[in-house]
């Protein structure tokens, strides 16, 4: 083992030879696994605060979290992977809050807006050193995508429960879906990345406003029965 992997009591497998197959009679393998995936996200979260994602090596991730090599690959494939496994368990909760108010209808559509836009800023809020990091000044163009895909398959969600917001046009309704995501996807990043640039502390008021003033007008239109 190389001098910069770091075995732990912890480490659900050492470096060597396969062990045989893990039955039921080893149900602390779970916790195990869980503890190791708690370090791989929590040293990953640290060392993306102080540095694009890109310029994170798996031996720097590896030696962070106190685990082996053999250990990380059955946990992710890259420290980007790590990474996207702890904001995108963040984002799916704002992106189900939004939907569920979206689909019950009891809410005005803008207010909807607005409570999913200050939900997002929670989120930036809490990732603020790696987005930081990351994005202002453009940084890492990894972290700019995992937002816009996280972005797009959230308007694609919203779109596949109410397929009744997609605009007509040219085109099959899927393209359409898809260009109507990403166009939105893309917008919102820029959105995020023009707010993060702003000297700390940051006005959330003008994220929420200008988040509300881009909102193309098919996906703000009131239906006539509420």
């Amino acid at each position: 083992m190389s001098g910069t992997d770091h075995p732990s009591a912890d480490s659900e497998l050492p470096d060597g030879p396969s062990p045989a197959p893990v039955t039921s009679d080893a149900p602390d393998l779970d916790v195990r696994a869980r503890r190791t995936r708690a370090r791989l996200h929590e040293a990953v979260v640290r060392l993306a605060a102080e540095r694009p994602v890109e310029d994170i090596a798996v031996a720097d991730l590896v030696r962070a979290a106190r685990v082996n090599r053999t250990t990380f690959y059955k946990h992710a494939t890259s420290p980007a992977q790590v990474l996207e496994q702890v904001l995108y368990a963040d984002l799916d909760r704002v992106r189900a809050e939004w939907i569920a108010d979206a689909t019950a209808a009891r809410l005005p559509v803008t207010t909807v807006w607005e409570r999913a836009s200050h939900a997002l800023l929670d989120h930036l809020e809490r990732y603020e050193a790696v987005y930081t990091a990351g994005l202002v000044g453009r940084r890492s163009a990894i972290l700019h995508h995992l937002l816009v895909d996280h972005f797009a398959a959230s308007v694609r969600a919203l779109l596949d429960g109410s397929p009744t917001l997609l605009p007509g046009g040219d085109g099959p309704a899927s393209w359409r879906m898809e260009a109507h995501s990403l166009f939105l996807a893309h917008g919102e990043t820029g959105l995020v990345e023009a707010w993060l640039s702003l000297p700390v502390p940051r006005d959330r008021r003008l994220f929420v406003s200008a988040a509300s003033g881009a909102l193309p007008s098919w996906l703000i239109h009131e239906p006539q029965d509420r």
